[in-house]
């Protein structure tokens, strides 16, 4: 295979007449700048020589879409921090200034739609499905039924559920406190297994499916609350095993499926549609047994479950929630826990500063825990696009923009964006704390260029839920042990789905009783 780089297709865009219902003042939206289309020359070229269609889509997806942060990074540099792209027929915008994304939430509408995977919906019309549940999931969101078990919500429907679920997981959140606590120190139990008296510092075995676990059970936790104890963790264990490999494989597929019509994955009958079409209902059907199991063996505790059997009638409509939380838990803060790992596994005296001021009850983060988690969500944010779909005419900056277009906020470009953030590429946490005396050295900070939750009605359900886990369990993890990455070259983030490292993240821990006597 040819290494020379590959061109990009680049068509100039005519200088249009206005666009209809454009005002005085307003530039249309056909004068928008940017590219015409994704570039496609290079894998073309790439199949032309391979002969193969089956490896022409393999090669178009890598080449793609493991990188489509860094693609649209290069074209925000080009076109500036508004321009629009065609993806397939549709029109998309991106967005990477903070005034203009918050600009967003104000045409979002009173039910706000999300874009969704083709592979999704293609399997949903396949085998006849005909509801459908949405969840936030940050811009990737599932869309699938499976025998009686449904997945998200929309329009009114949503809106009826979100307001329950709003004062029981965004408002009042003392009493997610201490089932959380339960499960981040299982976790440290998990990720602390060798480390011994004899034998003081630890390669961590399996992070991700460890961390993985930990954010469903964290979800199972808060949903039973006292319920879950040894005996019903005993009862669930395999299931949530099983669950934790099922739903991270099939995130895996979903993204190798991104950038592949999936009626075309369909007929070549390649093996990510094959295995994607396999798991969905085994998925969902392990997802049923832990639901069924939750509400019917295990005695009612004092955990969110018992809070909706208080306010939600439907037997049915509980399982569904219950089933969004779950699948939704998982993927999202076990890799933007990893994320924090890795970069707090590079910086030794950052980790001594947190550890000093760490208290015994973690009930109060320590501010740098806090920023950590923050520069880390800004630095790899778990999903680099967040998307709307418009539902009126909207005006973002100076362009007119028709309803029904597709919106994406650039996370990943705005947060590296040197006119957003001091020293972009650094990492900062300090930057996060702005009552102290160094708060003016890391001028521009516009804190609003990073919203790894979103904002608006339809902002992330489970953003304390996520952001309370993450500060526990790094605190639990630093005030007994010392991290440190393991790898030889630096990390570099990958889009599969979500952001993920684009290698395994190697980290040790060193007991620290015994590391401060060295």
């Amino acid at each position: 295979m040819c290494n020379a780089a590959k061109p990009w297709l680049y068509v100039k865009r005519s200088i249009g007449s206005a666009v209809a219902g454009s005002k005085k003042g307003q530039i249309p939206f056909e004068r928008l700048p940017g590219p015409w289309a994704l570039p496609v020359l290079g894998p073309i070229n790439d199949a032309v020589r391979l002969g193969n269609p089956k490896t022409f889509l393999i090669v178009f997806h890598q080449h793609q879409l493991f990188s489509l942060h860094l693609t649209v990074s290069n074209y925000h540099r080009k076109f500036g921090p508004i321009f629009r792209i065609k993806i397939s027929q549709a029109n998309a915008v991106f967005i990477k200034d903070p005034e203009m994304m918050r600009s967003v939430f104000v045409y979002e509408g009173k039910y706000p739609k999300h874009p969704l995977p083709e592979s999704w919906t293609y399997f949903n019309q396949k085998h006849k499905c005909k509801r459908g549940l949405f969840l936030c999931k940050y811009i990737f969101e599932i869309k699938v039924q499976y025998n009686s078990l449904m997945l998200f919500r929309d329009d009114e429907e949503w809106f009826k559920y979100r307001k329950l679920l709003n004062p029981l997981m965004m408002r009042d959140t003392d009493w997610m406190v201490l089932p959380i606590q339960r499960m981040c120190e299982k976790a440290v139990q998990s990720l602390s297994e060798g480390v011994t008296k004899d034998n003081p510092s630890y390669e961590i075995q399996n992070i991700e499916s460890t961390l993985y676990k930990w954010s469903i059970e964290v979800i199972l936790c808060i949903m039973l609350g006292n319920s879950y104890n040894t005996t019903n963790m005993a009862k669930l264990n395999t299931l949530v095993n099983d669950f934790s490999r099922t739903v991270h494989t099939i995130f895996q597929y979903s993204s190798e499926l991104m950038m592949i019509p999936p009626h075309l994955a369909d007929c070549l009958q390649l093996s990510a549609w094959k295995k994607f079409e396999r798991l969905v209902p085994e998925t969902l059907a392990l997802a049923n047994k832990i639901i069924d199991i939750s509400l019917d063996d295990i005695e009612r505790g004092d955990g969110l479950l018992s809070k909706m059997q208080d306010c939600i009638a439907s037997r049915d409509d509980i399982k569904r929630i219950f089933a969004d939380l779950i699948i939704a838990a998982g993927d999202t803060t076990s890799f933007s826990m990893i994320w924090c790992f890795y970069l707090l596994g590079r910086h030794q005296i950052l980790q001594d500063q947190i550890r000093s001021g760490i208290y015994e009850n973690f009930k109060s983060p320590h501010p740098l825990v806090i920023g950590t988690v923050r520069e880390a969500l800004r630095m790899f944010p778990v999903a680099p696009f967040i998307g709307r779909i418009l539902k009126k005419d909207a005006v973002i900056g100076e362009y007119s923009i028709p309803k029904h277009t597709l919106v994406l906020l650039s996370l990943y470009s705005a947060g590296r964006d040197e006119t957003n953030f001091h020293s972009p590429e650094e990492f900062l946490p300090q930057r996060w704390i702005r009552n102290n005396d160094q708060s003016c050295s890391f001028s521009p900070f516009k804190s609003h260029a990073s919203l790894p939750f979103a904002i608006g009605s339809r902002s992330c359900i489970g953003r304390k839920i996520a952001q309370n886990q993450m500060h526990t369990l790094l605190a639990m993890v630093l005030k007994k042990y010392r991290l440190s990455v393991l790898n030889e070259q630096e990390i570099f983030p990958e889009l599969k789905m979500i952001t993920v490292p684009n290698e395994k993240l190697r980290l040790s821990l060193e007991n620290c009783s015994i590391w401060l006597l060295k």
